[in-house]
This record gives structure tokens, C-alpha cells and sequence, in this order.
């Protein structure tokens, strides 16, 4: 049986490197990093070397990086605490952003607190920064809301533009920007909050860092303790802390290579499919190597009500992809991204690379996947 791994936009494998640079603090440094002991002083010194660190490859502030548990809690923190510390009413986001994002607005707007707005895209996950600006016009000082990398179709979205928009009428960007980090599409954060999530970048999963620039206010989403400047009470974990900011570092380091490598994974497998099922359709600008993550395939078979079958048949011949984003997994109702492309199927493949994917396991995983979708 073969061992073939596409499904990187859920989870990466840890990296070596990270594992090494965590063992310190996962077997010998036991300080609290809030103690005033020098084994709490070690433990800190740690924790903000790692603040450090992240804050100076994204070209930010120390003091504008914060940890979480990851990108579900990060999207909760920033969304919440920004409605909550400053009079915003109005928020503008698209139907293509993760449920994690998706679900706290729209409690917050079945709440009372803020009224939602969704802009339209059409089949390819496009919208322009043309009715972007038409809403800000009309609803100045909001909130705008947009993914920088689509989570399923791996659509690449003008965050720059669309800040510089948002300054334009005092509004404020928040941008989910998860999966940009490992394509090494992100250099700065050039919006107003901001997040990364360790596990999408061979991380250790259950750790994350959020931004949120020095210019906003953002309520704590955690009370009872001063951790994280009075943002996040609890013990930080340490170890998984610079095991992120290894990550990181990995991924700033190795990026120029990482992509030419993930770029022509995608397009060697792109030439595959076309080849072997002519009438494949790729999801939003999935196949283009300019305007979606290098990392990310999307595709729907025509005439197959079976996408999600063929998912199984693949993980029985041990090809791992995933029909979308790991939090709607098992939904009888398909992908919600592909739904609102507004397509005759809501159902779709992801394939999802990383700097270990080889040729090889792409040719194999697209015979297997021809011969299955043919039979």
C-alpha cells in the first residue's frame, strides 16, 4: 500500500528541526514563565526570544504578537475583542472565509452587536475592490474581513489593496492569513490583525500567535491572569511556543526553494489531470500558479456524485486528501466555499502540498484517483 500524504492545508508534519529546538522545554526546563525564580526567568526568557523572533520576520512589533492554542481561537480573539473594545456596528466579510471565521460573526450579529454584510463573488471566488470600497463608503470606521489564501481553492486576495481601502475610510482589516504563511506569500502584515497557526507550518499543533496592530483596541479573550499583556490569562506553553518560532524561521529561511519545489508539484499535477480526465473542472483559480497558493489543487469530476467515496478509496490505497477545509469534514451538505461559487456540486477534492510532497506521489495519487473516477 502505498504512503502518499496530500492533505498539508489541514495539518503539516512536524519538522525535525522544531522537534529539537522544543525538547529543551519539553524535558528539562520546567519553569513558569509567570515565576520570579530563575527556572521561571529561563522559561521566560524563552517565551519572548520567541516573541522576538516572530515579530521581527513579519517586520512588527514584539508587543503587537500575542500566543493562542491557534487560528480557530485567534479568529475568535480578534473578531470579538475588536467589536467589543471599539464602536464598530458594521462588518463586511465573504462567504468563502473558514467557519472560524464565519461563526463568531454571524453570532455576533444574531447577538445584536454588529450587522453583517457578505460581499458576492462569482464562479471563480473573485470579488472587486470596486464594491469593497462601494460599502466602505457607506459603512466608514468598520470592519472589513478577508482571508488573504482561501482555505480550499487556495484564491490568492489582495489584503494590501483592500487595507489601504480600509485606511482610506477609517475602517479597520482583519485578515485570516493561515495559509499564506507556509507558501511564503506573507512578508509583512500589511493589515490590521492578523494570525498564524504553528501546525500549517510544521509546527506542533495547539499553538498559534496572533497580531493585532498597535493602531486597535481588542478586548481579552481570556480573563484571570496577566499573561499575554493582560490579553490571554493561563501558562504559556513554552515549548510549544519556540517550536513555532523554529517554524517560522524554517519557513522565512527555506521559502524560495519551498515554493519553486511546491510549484511545480502543482503544475506537474495540474498537466497529469488535464491529461488523464480531460473534462476535470478546477475550483476558483485553483490552477493557476499566479493567482493561488503554489500548495493548494482544488478540483470537482464532472458527473460524479462520488467525490466523497473516491476520497475513501484513495485513504483505503493509502492517499490521504480531504474533501475541504479538516473543520466542515463529514458535512452531508459539502463544502461551503464551493457552494458559494454557485455551482452545480458543492462537492470537491483538495489536494494540498508541501516541501515533502514528491513527483512521484503525484503521479501515483492521479493514476489511482483516473482509475477509480473511470471505473
Amino acid at each position: 500500500m502505498m504512503n502518499v500524504y496530500l492533505d498539508n492545508a489541514a495539518t503539516t508534519q512536524l519538522d525535525e528541526e522544531v522537534l529539537a529546538a522544543m525538547m529543551p522545554y519539553m524535558a528539562g526546563f520546567c519553569g513558569n514563565p509567570s515565576s520570579v525564580h530563575r527556572y521561571g526567568c529561563q522559561a521566560k526568557a524563552a517565551l519572548e526570544k520567541a516573541r522576538k523572533k516572530i515579530a521581527n520576520l513579519f517586520k512588527v512589533s514584539p508587543s503587537e504578537i500575542l500566543f493562542t492554542a491557534g487560528g480557530t481561537e485567534g479568529n475568535n480573539m480578534l473578531l470579538r475583542g475588536i467589536i467589543e473594545a471599539m464602536p464598530i456596528a458594521h462588518v463586511l466579510t465573504s462567504p468563502l472565509e473558514h467557519l472560524a471565521v464565519r461563526m463568531p460573526l454571524e453570532a455576533l450579529a444574531q447577538q445584536g452587536k454588529i450587522q453583517l454584510s457578505y460581499i458576492g463573488v462569482n464562479q471563480m471566488g473573485e470579488f472587486g475592490l470596486d464594491e469593497v470600497e462601494a460599502w466602505l463608503k457607506t459603512h466608514p470606521h468598520a470592519l472589513v474581513s478577508f482571508m488573504q489564501v482561501n482555505h480550499e481553492i487556495g484564491n490568492i486576495t489582495d489584503i494590501e489593496a483592500i487595507h489601504q481601502l480600509c485606511q482610506q475610510y477609517g475602517a479597520f482589516l482583519h485578515s485570516d492569513t493561515i495559509q499564506s504563511i507556509y507558501s511564503g506569500l506573507l512578508d509583512c502584515l500589511p493589515c490590521d490583525l492578523a494570525l498564524g497557526s504553528a501546525h500549517k507550518v510544521h509546527g506542533p499543533k495547539g499553538i498559534g500567535f496572533v497580531y493585532i496592530s498597535g493602531k486597535v483596541a481588542v478586548a481579552p479573550l481570556i480573563t484571570g491572569g496577566s499573561q499575554e499583556l493582560n490579553m490571554r490569562g493561563g501558562t504559556e506553553n513554552v515549548a510549544y511556543i519556540v517550536g513555532m518560532a523554529k517554524a517560522l524561521e524554517i519557513v522565512f529561511r527555506d521559502r524560495s526553494k519551498v515554493v519553486a519545489h511546491l510549484l511545480a508539484i502543482k503544475e506537474h499535477m495540474i498537466t497529469l489531470l488535464k491529461s488523464h480526465i480531460p473534462d476535470i473542472i478546477f475550483n476558483g483559480h485553483s490552477a493557476s500558479l499566479t493567482k493561488s497558493s503554489p500548495n493548494l489543487l482544488n478540483i470537482s469530476l464532472p458527473g460524479s456524485k462520488a467525490h466523497d467515496m473516491l476520497v475513501y478509496h484513495l485513504d483505503i490505497h493509502g492517499i490521504a486528501v480531504s474533501t475541504g477545509s479538516a473543520c466542515t469534514s463529514g458535512s452531508a451538505l459539502g463544502s461551503p466555499v464551493i457552494a458559494a461559487l454557485q455551482k452545480e456540486t458543492k462537492h470537491a477534492i483538495r489536494f494540498s502540498f508541501s516541501k515533502y510532497t514528491s513527483f512521484e506521489e503525484i503521479e501515483n495519487t492521479v493514476a489511482l484517483l483516473t482509475k477509480l473516477y473511470t471505473k
